[in-house]
């Protein structure tokens, strides 16, 4: 039982749930995130309702990249590939964590439940169709960012500011084509048995698009920062451009394509994500940190 409990586990891919915590980004930019129990209590189950709701994305993708995943050398160890999930189970786990994300979904706002209905519904075309041609499926994945972003502004009742929402758009984008990057890099001959769309990709095209969309998301968070009416907010600007080039360092040296990989195995990238975290934290939330020593 402790070993189907753990490939249950497994097949929810809990370790890319922390592409979730972007929907905290509106109240915690809105300066609305901790200032009280209420707020966080929400926001909590804002997360767990996306993070069961993209878990059911990605099992319907394993179930629909059986036969592919069987051939990659890592991917043919997920649940349901190596056998250990058999397809009939899977799909049941996915309406089941799909029914508890829509019932979260609808306690929180009925704007939240429609995000989190198209969200599913965007995954299981990507799954279907959408991830095998190439630009379109990186554009998907930079979609399913922004949706997360605007349900955070639903659950909270914060404005999502535009500048944030383009810099996530652009962010995505960036992030998904170093991926696709790594993993033209990484395959053999046949780019497109490790993935259909990587045959409609060049190494030159993907570096030229890479340098297009990190310079872009730098200076559209810049003004975001400008907007931001804080002269002092603009000092993230400096980790905001080395976490840029240093995920750019990591894929073009082929050391990691996987953003979530790179955060959580590179201890650079992750110091200066969890200190642009503290320094925004500590502007926005100043007033009410040094509130708590009056």
């Amino acid at each position: 039982m402790s070993s189907l409990l753990r490939d249950i586990f497994l097949l929810l891919r809990p370790h890319q749930w922390v592409k979730n915590l972007l929907v905290l980004a509106p109240p915690f930019f809105g300066g609305v995130l901790f200032t009280g129990w209420g707020m966080a209590f929400i926001m909590f189950f804002a997360f767990l309702a996306f993070s069961l709701a993209s878990s059911a994305g990605y099992i319907i993708n394993d179930m629909v990249d059986l036969e592919a995943d069987r051939l990659h050398p890592k991917k043919r160890l997920r649940p349901i590939a190596s056998g250990k999930v058999g397809a009939a189970e899977a799909m049941i786990i996915a309406l089941a964590v799909f029914a508890g994300a829509a019932v979260i979904s609808y306690s929180l706002d009925t704007g939240f439940l429609l995000i989190i209905i198209a969200y599913l519904a965007l995954s299981v075309l990507y799954s279907l169709y959408l991830q095998r041609f190439a630009l379109t499926d990186c554009f998907v994945i930079a979609i399913g960012f922004v949706l997360r972003l605007e349900a955070g502004g639903m659950a909270s009742g914060t404005v999502v500011s535009n500048w944030l929402l383009l810099t996530t758009f652009v962010l995505s984008l960036l992030l998904a084509l170093g991926k696709r990057r790594y993993e033209l890099a990484a395959a053999s001959a046949d780019p497109a048995a490790h993935r259909e769309s990587l045959s409609g990709y060049s190494i030159d095209f993907l570096d030229q698009a890479i340098t297009i969309f990190a310079t872009t998301a730098i200076v559209t968070y810049a003004i975001y920062a400008l907007e931001a009416g804080s002269k002092i907010f603009l000092f993230t600007l400096g980790f905001a451009c080395y976490g840029v080039l240093r995920y750019l360092h990591l894929v073009q040296n082929s050391i990691s394509g996987d953003p979530t990989e790179s955060l959580l195995r590179d201890p650079p990238l992750l110091v200066c994500v969890l200190l642009w975290l503290v320094l925004t934290a500590f502007i926005i939330y100043h007033d009410n940190i040094f509130g708590l020593f009056q």
